[in-house]
């Protein structure tokens, strides 16, 4: 469904192969459904780096929980509520060194008084 919703050719893989996929929804009643779902996605990806696993946000979850195969899946999982999709985070074993951080910038700071 992802790979059509973005518009590849059949065989691209758009999860890269991951063997799980997670997927973040939020209550589409809650005004702040999206900041909130943001802040869940960053969260598991920072999790997924302390244990030494890499992952990769995926998007188009909106998309895909708003068809009518996106909610029977949702059925089938038993939820019935109205939920929006907010992300896809693949984990994974990174194929070579896991990124370091660039340098921070020295006085990088901006104080208003």
């Amino acid at each position: 469904m992802n790979q059509m919703i973005g518009g590849w050719k059949p065989g691209f893989d758009p999860f890269y192969g991951a063997p799980v996929v997670l997927i973040v929804l939020a209550d589409k009643n809650w005004s702040n459904r999206v900041y909130d779902g943001s802040l869940v996605m960053g969260n598991l990806m920072l999790a997924a780096h302390s244990l030494g696993i890499g992952s990769c946000w995926i998007h188009r979850a909106k998309e895909a929980f708003e068809t009518d195969e996106g909610m029977d899946i949702l059925k089938q999982l038993g939820i019935t509520e109205e939920y929006e999709g907010i992300g896809h985070c693949v984990p994974g074993y990174p194929d070579g060194p896991i990124p370091q951080a660039a340098p921070r910038k020295e006085n990088h700071i901006f104080y208003i008084q």
